[in-house]
């Protein structure tokens, strides 16, 4: 706990010198013994709050019950994945999701819904939602107070409609789909119907609000079909006038020229291709001839003939004969001659076969050489034609895009229309109540004992706390330790607080802790003040009236019970002893005395001490010689007790405070009332002067 510093310990001169003023550190706030006497003294302060909020509580207790139902129903916002593509397109959970479970929260109380409910409940003919609250009913008074015009009924479906949106709330469990509907009433079975009501008009307004936006979206969808359609026969009708204007025939993507120059292309390549390889072979048969004719059947032609291959097989044949006919009959025999014939006419046979085998090839080279020749004039007629029709098909392939693109978005809209009108026709959202609404069994908010419990605990609280706080930060004086410890003056006496009844100084001083609280008083300042007689005792305070005028008359009286010679002179301006005593007023016109003629104002009293009374009407040019009077007449006396006003306000006060004919100055504190603020200034006019002590009044035993 926070202390505070205090002043090193100061040793107070002639009261007890070897009494201290404790300079240890006490808390800031309270100790607990300071704690109970600020409570038995702010009683009040503590038992009003709890008053207060007993009231609040049994009137909150008396209010009419109020029932809450509870449905809960899941927003699931991605729905089933029916169609390839809805119309709202489905998405995986994640944070997003969930804010779109909150918009559903808006929609779920929004007016459109509210508005069904009260209809389909009837709760505009509902006295319990159209009938004006207290707090309404407190509003107009209040307006009728201050004379402001009370406002016009309303529509009993509105009012109704505002009853129900108070009544309602709804909200989403953290991190999921789930939602609590709550609706409260005076009723129990209407909390559920109608929370219940709330979930499924929910539900039905989604599903139809979605069937009406897939219906929208199809009919425009369908009013743009027509002409989509004429768009495409449109482009269609251009790109084939287009394309007979310019006799460009053919597929979509090569025309009929085109196709002819690329096979006239590839038929000029194999033409040529064999010419070539026919021209190799017919310089390679040329080449032979003029060399050696002989050996023209070593041409690959001739090998692979297979006229070739039986004339050479009979002239094999023709030569085996005739060397077995040359081996019997001989070389001269006759039989040789027709050998010999036939030898002739077979190898004649093969030379022209050869022969005819070689012209048969330049023919056929001679053949393709013109089959070239005409090919590649076709070719270049074709080139020039394909030339002429490049720009048009460009053209062409133009036109054509256009249809394919018209012909793509009129196709996408058509599919898509039919995906609608399938789409309207089904129910996909998973949306649903999965915690029907029931009847609740207890009234809303919490129980009764619990209410009164917290009422009491939170009002003894506030008037502790708020009685603790005050006197916290009041600045008064509170227990002997804090007012030593703040004005580093010794406290003299403690004086307890008096019973009811106890009125004047007899009665005070006829036993009990009061009187022994004076008794212990005056034998302490016996002890401490110097032995020479008379004592002069100046009582005065900072702002305690009653403590003072008391301790002034009851401290003489006590002395006067002890057959001590006593005067007590009340030089307070208000005259509060005098009056306290019973005395008549002195008249105003009377000068005070001088010292020769002091016993004329002296009045007996009935415990034995002497009194100069007063009564506030002496002027003050006469105070000097008032208080000259008193201090003269102390040698005839054993103590001498002056009850002074208060200082800061009274200058005779502070005038005997200061004079050194005055042996000790008692102030008195009263506990619990007097502010550390007066007291301080107080001391400060008195200053440093020896024997200055402080009596606490209103003291408990504690202190």
């Amino acid at each position: 706990m926070a202390v505070i510093e205090r002043a090193p310990p100061v040793i107070l001169k002639h009261f007890g010198a070897d009494t201290e003023v404790s300079s240890a550190p006490l808390p800031w706030f309270l100790e607990m013994s300071e704690v109970g006497r600020i409570l038995r003294r702010r009683w009040v302060t503590v038992i009003l709050p709890v008053l207060l909020l007993s009231a609040l509580a049994v009137g909150y207790l008396a209010l009419p019950a109020q029932y809450a139902a509870t449905t809960q129903l899941i927003i699931d916002p991605r729905g089933l994945a029916v169609l390839k593509d809805e119309a709202n397109p489905q998405s995986q959970a994640n944070e997003s999701t969930l804010l779109l479970v909150d918009s559903q929260l808006r929609v779920l109380q929004s007016d459109d819904v509210l508005r069904r409910v009260v209809l389909s409940q009837k709760l505009a003919s509902d006295q319990d939602f159209v009938e004006p609250s207290a707090i309404d009913r407190l509003r107009t008074w209040v307006g009728h107070l201050v004379g402001r015009a009370s406002e016009p009924e309303s529509d009993p479906t509105l009012t109704a409609l505002r009853a129900l949106r108070d009544r309602m709330s709804a909200r989403r469990l953290e991190r999921s789909f789930a939602v609590d509907v709550s609706v409260s009433t005076n009723d129990r079975e209407k909390s559920a119907r109608l929370a219940q009501s709330i979930a499924e008009t929910y539900l039905s307004t989604e599903i139809s609000n979605r069937s009406e936006a897939i219906r929208r979206a199809r009919e425009g969808l369908n009013s743009r079909l027509g002409e989509l359609r004429d768009s495409v026969q449109q482009a269609e009708n251009a790109a084939q006038a287009f394309r007979n204007k310019n006799n460009l025939v053919g597929t979509r993507t090569q025309l009929v020229s085109e196709q002819q120059l690329g096979q006239l292309s590839d038929q000029l390549g194999a033409a040529r291709a064999k010419a070539a390889e026919q021209q190799a072979k017919l310089r390679q048969i040329e080449s032979v001839s003029s060399s050696d004719p002989a050996k023209l059947d070593s041409i690959q032609e001739v090998l692979q003939s297979q006229t070739i291959g039986q004339l050479r097989g009979q002239l094999a044949q023709v030569e085996r004969q005739r060397a077995d006919a040359a081996a019997s009959l001989g070389e001269r025999h006759p039989a040789m001659n027709a050998s010999d014939v036939q030898l002739r006419s077979a190898r004649n046979q093969l030379e022209a076969e050869v022969k005819r085998i070689a012209a048969a090839i330049r023919n056929e080279y001679r053949a393709n050489m013109a089959n070239v020749v005409e090919l590649s004039q076709a070719l270049e007629k074709r080139k020039a034609d394909a030339l002429n029709v490049g720009d048009s098909f460009i053209k062409l392939r133009e036109l054509e895009r256009q249809v394919d693109a018209r012909r793509g978005v009129y196709e996408a809209f058509l599919v898509r229309t039919r995906e609608l009108q399938e789409q309207q026709q089904l129910d996909t959202s998973t949306s649903r109540i999965i915690s029907p609404a029931l009847p609740p069994t207890r009234r809303q908010g919490p129980p009764a004992p619990l209410v009164l419990a917290a009422a009491l605990l939170a009002g003894l609280g506030l008037g502790i706390g708020g009685s603790l706080t005050v006197e916290q930060f009041s600045g008064r004086v509170r227990s002997r330790k804090r007012l030593e410890a703040r004005t580093q003056r010794l406290v003299l006496g403690l004086l307890p607080t008096l019973r009811r009844g106890i009125a004047n100084g007899t009665d005070r001083l006829s036993g009990g802790p009061y009187e022994v609280a004076i008794t212990r008083l005056r034998n302490r300042l016996r002890r401490d003040l110097p032995a020479k007689r008379p004592h002069v005792i100046l009582v005065t305070s900072a702002d305690d009236i009653v403590g003072r005028s008391r301790l002034a008359l009851d401290y003489a009286a006590s002395a006067a019970q002890e057959n001590e010679r006593v005067l007590l002179v009340d030089a307070s301006a208000d005259g509060t002893v005098t009056r306290e005593i019973g005395l008549p007023p002195r008249h105003g016109g009377t000068s005070m005395p001088r010292r020769a003629d002091l016993s004329d104002v002296l009045v007996r009293h009935s415990s034995g001490l002497a009194l100069i009374p007063q009564d506030g009407q002496t002027a003050r040019s006469e105070m000097r010689v008032y208080v000259d009077s008193i201090l003269g007449a102390q040698d005839s006396y054993d103590l001498v007790v002056i009850h002074a006003g208060l200082i800061g306000s009274d200058a005779t006060a502070e005038r005997l405070a200061a004079d050194p004919r005055v042996t000790a100055v008692l102030i008195t504190v009263r506990n619990g009332e007097s502010r550390y603020a007066i007291l301080d200034k107080a001391l400060a006019a008195i200053g440093g002067r020896p024997y200055v002590g402080m009596v606490l009044t209103d003291a408990e035993a504690l202190d």
